[in-house]
């Protein structure tokens, strides 16, 4: 989601301070920072909720108090804490920071993706397949809870069974110096190609 959170316009060197925007964001996400969330003995997830602040964008040059800052949110969603819990989570704390701010409009809270959580059921023809396979090609593979998010939310929002699946040897995720191990591309290949066949067999 972003947060678009509101100040007052003016110069930085006027004799009456105003409001920043990026002063009343910064109160803002420190609050999100420390926000108390469901932890994974609240479901059957073994997985936490998490709320990260992803990006701030707000303010131009050296003199101009800014009265507009926008912070991005990213919220992975578990079975215990749902869209609609995690939204007013992040409103209530929102609010709370817009009344320390009266001066200020309120902050406005766009939604800009909404994945639910979801999981493959256990007798699932998809994981089953995936599991024979690797054992197939001599790869001892166990099934678990990946995320608590992937682009298989989407495709299970689209009533679509989905899986990450069984991925290359990787370091570093989604960091600068993310890498894989090309040694590990032939076994996903073959197992990814053999739970295909057994699927399509299935079919």
């Amino acid at each position: 989601m972003r947060m678009h959170v509101h100040g007052i316009v003016g110069h930085s060197g006027g004799r009456t301070p105003m409001p920043s925007a990026i002063a009343k964001a910064a109160a803002l996400v420190s609050r999100l920072h420390e926000a108390l969330l469901p932890s994974p003995e609240d479901s059957d997830c073994p997985l936490p909720a998490r709320l990260t602040v992803t990006a701030i964008d707000g303010g131009q040059g050296y003199s101009t108090v800014p009265d507009l800052c926008t912070v991005s949110v990213d919220v992975r969603l578990t079975p215990a804490w749902d869209s609609d819990a995690a939204l007013a989570t992040v409103c209530a704390h929102t609010a709370a920071v817009d009344t320390q701010w009266s001066d200020t409009g309120p902050t406005g809270v766009e939604v800009t993706t909404r994945w639910s959580a979801f999981a493959l059921p256990p007798d699932s023809p998809l994981g089953a397949a995936l599991l024979k396979a690797a054992e197939a090609v001599g790869v001892l593979a166990t099934s678990k809870v990946a995320g608590p998010s992937n682009v298989g939310n989407y495709l299970a929002g689209l009533g679509i069974p989905a899986t990450v699946g069984f991925g290359v040897a990787r370091v570093g995720l989604h960091g600068s110096d993310e890498r894989i191990g090309l040694a590990s591309i032939p076994l996903v290949q073959a197992t990814c190609h053999q739970a295909l066949l057994r699927l399509l067999a299935v079919s």
